[in-house]
């Protein structure tokens, strides 16, 4: 995995894709093939497995990257403190990134302190792009940093901007800070209103990872507007209640380019609510078939394991794997590169 910090020509990174996703419009109807930002800072930082898959895919750079980065990986390498390490996130930078996570965790809580620190200062940081990959590093730091890093992203939370508050929420979920959870849904009710930005995708996966019942609103409510964005049928199958089975259905019968997704997360939804929900709900749409008919288009969904759900929408379920990672991002990466 590799970001943009300092300025050097002809530089690729990931996290400008995670920038540009970010930005990228997320309007009804507009087609949405790769993950947003949030999404993808989530797979760097889901656990150690993931952070490893996604550090080596710094190598789709090419060979180059080695050699135009061992001045920064012999900075941070030789960095003899906590502050000297924190003080050189701008390097953190293709091969230079892997080695300042490794460094910045190698110091544990010592570092704490002063990542909250710099959060705090780093809107001062005028370069947007920079602001961006330190706010990405810091952030990510905290991840491993238990309920330290979960206490200081809820004190600098309103001293981010609106892309560090959506990573931060990110970070809460998979640190299971539940005290978080209004702080994160009150983020998304704002960011949300913003169809030119996803940052509410980052907030959705907080909810999502602390278990709050309030995504499965927020999900009711996207799929009724018609917002259309690569994670959404993921999050219905992790999240998605009664309310969203007969706009699913309507999909599924209306939509073939995207009935397959709909039907999965239907499957998802199935098995969590029961048949007798499930029934009630295809019975408010299901008005000129009979009670045999609705029962055996019903079987559809659980006849298919849930299992077979969870694998379809792999990634939401589990770390990434390398073929998941050249599935969602080959075309991306290569255009990029």
């Amino acid at each position: 995995m590799s970001k943009r910090g300092r300025k050097r020509s002809g530089r690729t990174r990931p996290a400008r894709k995670r920038r540009r996703a970010a930005e990228r419009p997320a309007v009804t109807g507009a087609p949405v093939d790769v993950p947003s930002a949030a999404s993808f800072f989530r797979f760097c930082f889901l656990d150690a497995e993931s952070s490893g898959l996604m550090n080596r895919a710094t190598t789709w750079l090419g060979p180059f990257v080695g050699e135009r980065d061992k001045d920064a990986v012999t900075q941070i390498e030789r960095a003899t403190s906590a502050e000297e390490v924190i003080d050189l996130v701008p390097l953190a930078t293709g091969a230079g990134e892997p080695v300042w996570q490794e460094r910045v965790r190698q110091f544990g809580p010592e570092a704490v302190p002063l990542i909250s620190q710099r959060l705090a200062v780093l809107h001062e940081t005028q370069e947007k792009q920079l602001r961006d990959m330190m706010l990405e590093e810091l952030i990510g730091a905290l991840r491993w940093q238990g309920d330290a890093g979960a206490w200081v992203l809820r004190q600098r939370f309103d001293d981010l901007d609106n892309y560090g508050r959506c990573l931060a929420c990110v970070v809460l979920g998979l640190l299971d800070e539940r005290p978080a959870a209004d702080k994160i849904w009150h983020f998304y009710q704002r960011v949300v209103r913003n169809h030119r930005q996803n940052h509410f995708v980052g907030a959705l996966w907080g909810l999502v990872d602390l278990r709050d019942e309030r995504a499965g609103e927020a999900l009711v409510d996207l799929i009724a507007q018609g917002r259309d964005f690569y994670e959404l049928y993921g999050f219905l199958s992790l999240a998605g209640d009664a309310r969203v089975i007969v706009p699913l259905l309507s999909r599924v019968a209306q939509e073939p380019r995207e009935n397959e997704q709909a039907a999965m997360a239907l499957v998802s939804i199935a098995h969590r609510v029961g048949r007798d929900t499930f029934m009630a709900e295809l019975d408010k749409i299901a008005t000129q078939e009979s009670a045999q008919e609705r029962r055996a288009f019903a079987e559809r969904f659980f006849s298919v394991p849930e299992s077979r759900a969870r694998e379809y929408f792999g990634w939401f379920y589990r770390g990434l794997t390398a073929e998941d990672l050249a599935r969602v991002f080959p075309a991306r990466t290569q255009a990029e590169t």
